[in-house]
């Protein structure tokens, strides 16, 4: 069979020399605020099994000052790529440290300092800065530290719909319609290398507006992560920037039963980000949250360090054809927040895909294109307690190709097929490329190009 190569670019801002090659897959903490032992210790072991488990990128957010430097020597010794954050000198989370209006001279010697360590390549500039003074700080900031390290990924992320941000604290949401505006401002303000944003649906935490609240039976079905998802999709590519997503990655809240947050509902989170074309997925929190993911405060293994070092070999494995995708619909089946009027304006519908007229419950269905006119689908089963084990009836007769989670090579799924067989497990998904079954048979795969 023939066999295709084709050039795929870096993907970034343009105003910026920074630009991403390779798909992301991040964590949002290297340490946390409070460590159970000698912070050099927790880093080191920390850093090591976030490398061991795939993570090719660690964060700083909120570390401690003395762990934030020693993530920097545990990140050159294991070779992760880092993005440095430490609030003591400059940089800020909402409305902390705002107060701190920093001269040139501070990013002009952090940047010094940190200019020999070559796995520290951005900085965590500001998070979920949602205020005009915090936006126009943030923006100082980056700008400075652009001036000074014009190769750097200068790093922002936005809001998501629950919050108890803006005017005496309404939040910026779906109900009040100041959520779009409120993303449409943070990238004119920011105009972010890329556009960041977090949702983390398993839980209830937060009393400010009915779309956080989470119920267990209905699983993803009535989370409105799947709508902030859209929005920042769609701002993303109107604005040319690669959409990257925090996903929850373990139970959060001291309320909940940790029991009750399964490993699956990370995989829907996850594979839920892909499906809207994310190029990064960034774990919340991988380090700090007693034994409930991959390590914990005490530098030790978490109950998700094999699931996790799993998907992401997955995600390594389709990371580069993933790179070279640029999403163009996303819809579900009708038992995804039905009725919603935010879901009818802003997501795409089953109806705008020429290739299925119906679809079986819990069901989604990304679909993309590379630059040469090759078209793939993601089909996600939202359920993460039971396997989806099916025939979809498609609108033609195709060729399907499978792109393999073990290698990234793609080989023939079905041949001539007028359906999609599908047994996918809990939270899983699978990536196809999709060609008339009358047009010549060929695989292909994508080259980053020099």
């Amino acid at each position: 069979m023939k066999h295709q190569i084709y050039e795929r670019y870096p993907l970034g801002n343009k105003r910026f020399k920074w630009r991403q090659k390779d798909f992301v897959l991040s964590n949002f903490a290297a340490i946390g605020r409070v460590v159970d032992g000698d912070p050099k210790e927790v880093l080191d072991n920390n850093i090591r099994y976030l490398k061991e488990t795939g993570f090719n990128m660690t964060e700083l957010g909120w570390a401690c000052h003395e762990g934030a430097w020693a993530a920097v020597e545990a990140c050159e010794k294991y070779g992760l790529d880092l993005i440095f954050q430490d609030m003591t000198i400059m940089g800020g989370m909402q409305n902390h440290c705002i107060e701190n209006k920093v001269s040139f001279d501070v990013p002009k010697k952090l940047v010094e300092t940190l200019k020999p360590m070559k796995h520290t390549i951005g900085y965590y500039v500001w998070d979920e800065p949602h205020s005009e003074e915090q936006m126009a700080e943030a923006r100082r900031q980056m700008d400075m530290l652009e001036e000074l390290d014009p190769e750097a990924l200068l790093f922002t992320v936005g809001l998501p719909n629950y919050n108890n941000a803006g005017p005496e604290k309404k939040g910026y949401n779906w109900e009040n319609g100041e959520y779009v505006p409120y993303i449409d401002r943070f990238i004119k303000t920011m105009d972010p290398p890329v556009l960041s944003f977090d949702y983390y649906p398993v839980g209830n935490y937060f009393n400010c507006w009915s779309g956080h609240r989470y119920n267990y039976d209905e699983q993803m079905d009535t989370t409105y992560m799947w709508l902030d998802l859209a929005a920042y999709r769609k701002k993303g590519l109107e604005n040319g920037l690669p959409l990257w997503f925090y996903y929850q990655g373990c139970q959060l809240y001291k309320s909940e039963d940790p029991e009750m947050f399964i490993f699956p509902m990370v995989r829907v989170c996850m594979y839920g980000g892909a499906l809207y074309g994310a190029k990064g997925l960034q774990h919340y929190e991988a380090c700090f949250r007693d034994d409930l993911a991959v390590c914990n405060p005490k530098g030790e293994k978490g109950r998700f360090f094999e699931d996790q070092k799993k998907i992401h070999a997955e995600f390594h494995a389709l990371g580069n054809t993933l790179m070279a995708l640029e999403s163009t619909l996303v819809y579900h089946s009708e038992d995804l927040l039905p009725g919603d009027k935010f879901m009818a304006e802003w997501c795409d519908k089953l109806s705008d895909s020429t290739l299925f007229s119906t679809l079986p419950s819990r069901t989604s269905v990304g679909e993309f294109k590379d630059a040469y006119g090759n078209k793939y689908i993601m089909v996600l089963n939202r359920d993460y307690l039971k396997p989806l084990k099916t025939s979809i009836p498609m609108n033609g007769s195709y060729r399907l190709y499978e792109v393999s989670k073990a290698d990234g090579k793609q080989s023939v799924y079905a041949e001539a097929t007028t359906a999609l067989e599908l047994d996918l497990a809990p939270g899983d998904a699978i990536l196809l490329r999709v060609q008339n079954s009358a047009d010549e048979a060929f695989t292909c795969e994508y080259k980053l190009a020099e």
